[in-house]
């Protein structure tokens, strides 16, 4: 328990070490406490400290104790941790094992059971429950390092908020990164995410989402994550010239390719493993034809981007399936093939299929390109009619092995066909381009001893 006030020996040792105290008697400490290794720092307010046994946490390949050093303390709790060179840690936590090092201010001003997320208006709010509402919260095992604010927030355990990261009004979860000058507001980021040089503002994004590379994401309800938004994606039209009142539905393992924008509102809730290229635009829509490629089209028809539903499926097998590897490789939990073929997914593929067939078995003869109003569900998007066949061919090929994993628990051999086809595809255009191109591109031997351990 935290509870007793500090002796005369102790306040004389601390004083002796340069630290200063406005009232020593508001401190309150461990039954066990030492005073060893709390060095030149300054103290405000009501203050608990668990005190510090020395234990070594290693940053950059540097060995820190844990200990308060050069800082300024304002009426915080400090477990066993390590707070280095902070200009001012104010209402905070730092719970066991994190390291807080040379950072500006980590502060907290407000009741953080609310998070506002989707439009900018406020008007969904993600409601949270805390042991500590009312302070910044900076887990267990969690590094926050040379950075310049951190602000009404709360981070899980061995979070890392690295170089430059701004983080305010949010909810980080556990084993996730936010670095290198990446802006988070207003937002909650599950688990195992990582969000680097980028800018995230008032959304829900999933476990196991990648926003890198100075792209921006607003305004997105992105639960089931497992996601990337690329270089320079704008996924941010959220403002209709009036007001902020737009917002974004990314759908499970949607890829947001180099340059995209995406225009508000937008729901790909029901395309799950959809690929947007590069530089393509989207306008407003609402899809409905999973493991869809979306692309510019030479020939556009009415403004429209053309779309290959289930081309990501059938010829992307490799990006699927090293997706599935890395995400259980991340989380250390192998439950990503029963993600991709569970009931929703199957659900998804269905509908896109049934809608299709339905369509072909209405007509006699088709016309050069179909459209939303053809094919419900397909969104800011047309097919060329030639290729319907082989969208059937896709989504029956799902059928086929997804019945084959529920009845087997592994792959059919099929899918390992298409991964070691989609590779001999990369290695010829390779080749073509750069005559070491194999010398430097090695086969990943340990994803495809992965793969083949699954069939």
């Amino acid at each position: 328990m935290i509870r007793r006030p500090l002796m005369q020996n102790e306040i004389s040792e601390l004083e002796t070490a340069g630290n200063v105290c406005d009232n020593w008697n508001d401190i309150r400490v461990a039954q066990d406490f030492t005073t060893k290794n709390i060095r030149n720092s300054k103290f405000t307010g009501k203050i608990k400290l668990h005190g510090f046994s020395g234990k070594v946490i290693i940053y950059a390949g540097v060995q820190f104790q844990t200990g308060i050093f050069n800082s300024w303390i304002n009426e915080s709790v400090i477990e066993d941790a390590c707070v280095y060179d902070v200009k001012l840690l104010s209402c905070s936590v730092v719970c066991e094992g994190a390291l807080v090092f040379n950072a500006g201010s980590i502060t907290c001003d407000k009741d953080m059971l609310q998070v506002k997320i989707g439009t900018e208006m406020g008007c969904r709010i993600l409601k949270r429950r805390f042991s500590e509402s009312e302070r910044t919260v900076i887990g267990r095992g969690a590094k926050v390092c040379n950075i310049n604010s951190l602000e009404n927030s709360h981070l899980g355990d061995s979070v890392e908020v690295l170089n430059g990261a701004l983080l305010r009004d949010s909810v980080v979860e556990n084993n996730s990164v936010i670095a290198d000058n990446a802006i988070v507001r207003s937002s909650f980021i599950d688990s195992y995410s990582h969000i680097s040089e980028a800018e995230v503002c008032n959304s829900l994004v999933g476990p196991l989402t990648q926003v890198h590379h100075h792209s921006l994401l607003i305004s997105a309800l992105w639960q089931e994550g497992r996601g990337n938004v690329g270089y320079g994606a704008n996924v941010g039209s959220n403002h209709t010239g009036r007001m902020p009142d737009q917002e974004i539905r990314p759908g499970y393992g949607l890829y947001f390719g180099l340059g995209c924008s995406i225009k508000f509102p937008a729901n790909f809730s029901e395309a799950p493993f959809t690929m947007i290229a590069t530089g393509v635009i989207c306008a407003p829509q609402r899809l409905k034809f999973p493991f869809s490629l979306i692309k510019n089209s030479e020939a556009a028809f009415g403004g429209l981007n053309e779309i290959v539903p289930g081309w990501v499926y059938t010829k992307n097998t490799y990006g699927v399936f090293r997706n599935i590897y890395k995400w259980d490789k991340r989380s250390g939990e192998n439950v990503h093939l029963d993600f991709l073929y569970s009931n929703s997914i199957l659900d998804s593929v269905v509908y896109a299929c049934s809608t299709l067939k339905d369509f072909l078995q209405s007509k006699s003869a088709l016309p050069h390109v179909l459209s939303e109003k053809d094919l419900p569900g397909l969104g800011s998007n047309f097919i060329n009619s030639e290729n319907i066949e082989k969208i059937i061919d896709s989504y029956e090929a799902y059928f086929e092995e997804y019945d084959f994993y529920k009845k087997n628990k592994k792959i059919k051999e099929s899918i390992i066909f298409r991964i070691e086809e989609n590779l001999k595809r990369d290695e010829a255009r390779g080749q073509k381009i750069f005559d070491d191109y194999m010398e430097f591109h090695p086969r990943d031997e340990e994803f495809f001893r992965w793969v083949y351990g699954l069939g």
